[in-house]
């Protein structure tokens, strides 16, 4: 500290300062907070909301998955009757979409040919019907199953509605027309979509609303 030149109450005071803050205890610097992780109740909270955050959204997801394989099973089935009235109008031939109610399959047929489904992945595996006449036999493609929870809730063909244990058929000729018929597929929970085949064009059409 620089000395005072001329001795003053003034310098007094100062030189007293400087000797008391050059003697004080110093206060050490606060060490740095280290982190203790997560206690137990802490890790109970935060299971408890992910227990409870998945069980509202798992009703949702479900309902969006069963909704979604509806519209798949159903686009399926619609596109088999398109896929049949293209081959027919292009082969000069007559072909049927069979629906079995009893077994909840369906499957397209032709004669004396095998048939493969839009994207060919029935090719190759056929089977000879033989409920028809030799001289008139079909050879069948793969059945194709309805997924679990997905059924044929009715269909009606130009001959009348099919019961539960029937098997019938919406046929397409080579000038485009088809018998025609309405087919509901629905799930468990009650939902639907109706497929409508156009007898004098045969075109294909899906309305959405509830299963009859």
């Amino acid at each position: 500290m620089r000395k005072c030149l001329v001795p003053s109450a003034k310098c007094e005071v100062r030189s007293l300062l400087y000797r008391w803050s050059h003697y004080a205890p110093r206060t050490p610097h606060p060490a740095p907070r280290t982190s203790a992780g997560f206690s137990l109740l802490e890790l109970a909270v935060v299971i408890f909301i992910l227990i409870l955050a998945a069980a509202l959204v798992a009703p949702g997801f479900s309902r969006s998955f069963g909704q979604l394989r509806l519209k798949a099973a159903t686009r399926d089935l619609a596109a088999l009757f398109r896929f049949a009235r293209t081959q027919a109008v292009s082969s000069q031939g007559v072909l049927e979409v069979v629906l079995d109610r009893h077994t909840n399959t369906y499957w397209l047929q032709g004669p004396d040919w095998n048939i493969g489904g839009p994207s060919g992945s029935d090719q190759g595996a056929a089977e000879q019907n033989l409920e028809q006449p030799r001289q008139a036999q079909m050879v069948q493609a793969r059945m194709r199953p309805f997924p679990a929870g997905v059924t044929l809730k009715s269909v009606v063909l130009d001959t009348g509605p099919l019961r539960e244990d029937e098997r019938g058929s919406i046929a397409f000729y080579p000038q485009g027309s088809s018998t025609g018929g309405e087919v509901v597929v629905s799930d468990e929970k009650g939902r639907g979509f109706k497929i409508v085949v156009d007898p004098s064009v045969g075109l294909v059409r899906i309305e959405a609303g509830p299963a009859a």
